[in-house]
């Protein structure tokens, strides 16, 4: 196949989907392929490695001829180091040298980067935040995050940590988070946390209960239920607050929110807007125009964003 190919992968805690793109995004394989049960650093690049490789041989070409490898993951990492330090979703607690592991097996250059940085990158270069130098991804899902796109480049901070809007304290009372801390956003406000607060007020193990996830509790509340009402309430105001003092404290233009709680729930946007517009300082959503959208891109944003790495 003429022209350069790319491979793009996003490594979640279930699920790994993997691109093999040419130049403008010209799709030549997505594979969904299931996260290996036991997740360690090797298995996980030995299952890119033999998903790729049979792609390659079927068209007649090998690892060598990539012209890039870009691997997106739920991760705190350094992205000049290539390190990766924490990765909750795969159960990855310490320092791991992901980005040289990767090198070992592929000649081509290799990036790595964080979910929710690729993501805007994607939604920035291709998607709802086209256009715009100044602008945030947020995802809303198992766990909240943010990517943050400043004066028309990913800002990661000094160390790589920058964006983890869902560790923003302090919210509710006594819960400890993933994180290891106490009363973070994402306790409280992700779809976990949502669940997590149904199980307080009902019982999962009773018959007539049902289901507690997310999905569920957004059913109950359309249906007319109040409590299960006063909790998504509870996570909008919550979410509204935190992104708020983001906008006062970065004044983006954009905010694009994803994940799975957004891409399934379409009138939260509008609501988390209303908070954003009550609690920002007002110049900031007043005189500076601020757009808050559903990414165009889900839920292959950050995929995207990490071809759109691999091809600069």
């Amino acid at each position: 196949m003429p022209g350069p190919l790319y491979a793009a992968v996003d490594v979640g805690g279930s699920k790994i989907l993997l691109l093999l793109a040419g130049e403008e995004r010209r799709l030549v394989m997505r594979r969904l392929l299931p996260t290996p049960e036991r997740a360690t650093p090797e298995a996980v690049i030995e299952t890119i490695a033999g998903a790729l490789d049979g792609a390659l041989r079927e068209r007649g070409l090998s690892s060598r001829e990539l012209a890039g490898l870009g691997v997106c993951i739920a991760a705190l990492l350094n992205f000049e180091s290539g390190v990766l330090y924490e990765a909750p979703n795969l159960d990855w607690h310490e320092p791991i040298p992901f980005r040289e592991l990767l090198q070992r097996r592929f000649d081509c250059p290799v990036y790595l980067e964080n979910d929710c940085n690729a993501a805007i990158l994607g939604e920035v270069t291709y998607g709802a935040a086209r256009g715009h130098r100044d602008a945030v991804y947020v995802t809303i899902s198992t766990g909240i995050g943010a990517g943050l796109y400043l004066g028309g480049e990913i800002y990661r901070g000094s160390g790589g940590f920058a964006g983890e809007i869902g560790h923003v304290k302090r919210f509710g009372k006594g819960r400890r988070c993933g994180c290891g801390s106490y009363d973070c956003l994402e306790a409280w406000a992700s779809g976990k946390g949502i669940a997590r607060s149904a199980g307080v007020l009902w019982d999962e193990d009773d018959p007539e209960t049902g289901s507690l996830n997310t999905a569920a509790i957004f059913d109950r509340a359309g249906a007319g239920d109040p409590l299960a009402a006063a909790i998504i309430d509870q996570a909008v105001e919550d979410i509204g607050l935190a992104l708020a003092n983001l906008v006062t404290l970065l004044n983006p233009s954009c905010i694009v929110l994803g994940g799975g709680v957004t891409r399934h729930q379409a009138a939260l946007a509008g609501r988390i807007k209303e908070k954003i517009e009550r609690y920002a300082v007002a110049p900031a959503v007043k005189i500076s125009p601020l757009e808050v959208v559903a990414a165009q891109l889900e839920p292959e944003a950050g995929v995207w964003g990490i071809y759109a790495m691999s091809c600069r």
